[in-house]
């Protein structure tokens, strides 16, 4: 069984912020896909994201194909070459962002969250996060949310320490524990998944979920595969409509199985 994936991305400002911060990247010829949003202030959160982008796009199309190449953090065996090598590249992006960070005074405290896929299996794909940016999975008509916040009421809600329902109202939802740029070393959260025929997944920043319902993306996404810049010109226009209170960015990816002919 052999499959091709496609993709599209689109960012958007929002109605409430006068600069961007989000930032995304897509790399087909090395089956790399990236989200990233900024946080810091305007200048520091923009910078935090782009070199996110920009460096673990490096690591990937450039640093790892070096003869000389060595692996920059202990490999886990645990792991697949494919988890190995796109948690290596976030990693490296974080030390460049947390030096980054140290230089300049006006840049101290910057980070960025960030969500990425790796096409780089024939059957599978490596998902990798940090932060509380999100990939959602639409499979068979349903919608599910396969990467989880590294987010303070994610946490207080998985310790049991708040209910459902007063994380509806917690006042602290934006607070994270997790991103890259906050210290000179971050932990990566891996998945491996795998490809099926019609799958569709969605790399977001909150400022889409926070303002679009989990049920409502799951509507626009039904439709979705077959016209990834409707759908997502779609989920920014929804975000926008309901208030568009952050950065949006959406970037949807989509699988097909082909025939050893169309492959």
């Amino acid at each position: 069984m052999a499959f091709r994936t496609r993709a599209f991305g689109l960012t958007d400002v929002g109605r409430a912020r006068q600069e961007n911060e989000d930032n995304f990247i897509l790399v087909p010829s090395e089956g790399l896909y990236v989200v990233a949003d900024g946080m810091g202030g305007h200048a520091s959160g923009k910078l935090a994201s782009t070199l996110a982008v920009t460096f673990i796009t490096q690591f990937v199309a450039v640093e790892r194909k070096r003869p000389d190449f060595q692996w920059p953090f202990p490999i886990d065996h645990s792991r697949t070459n494919e988890e190995n090598l796109l948690s290596a590249a976030i990693k490296h992006a974080n030390e460049r962002i947390y030096i980054q960070s140290c230089k300049a005074r006006e840049h101290e405290g910057m980070g960025t969250t960030v969500v990425s896929i790796l096409d780089g299996e024939a059957s599978s794909l490596t998902l990798g996060h940090a932060g509380d940016s999100r990939i959602y999975r639409f499979r068979n008509n349903t919608l599910a949310q396969i990467t989880v916040d590294h987010s303070l009421v994610n946490h207080l809600l998985a310790t049991k320490k708040i209910t459902p329902a007063e994380a509806e109202n917690f006042p602290n939802k934006n607070v994270i524990f997790r991103a890259l740029g906050l210290k000179d070393y971050v932990d990566v959260d891996t998945q491996v998944v795998p490809k099926r025929d019609g799958d569709l997944y969605l790399l977001c920043s909150d400022g889409l979920t926070d303002m679009v319902d989990d049920w409502i993306l799951a509507e626009i996404l039904q439709t979705a595969h077959a016209d990834l810049k409707t759908a997502a010109q779609t989920l920014i226009r929804l975000a926008n409509h309901n208030g568009g209170n952050d950065n949006i960015t959406v970037l949807l990816l989509a699988v097909d199985e082909v025939t050893n002919a169309e492959w």
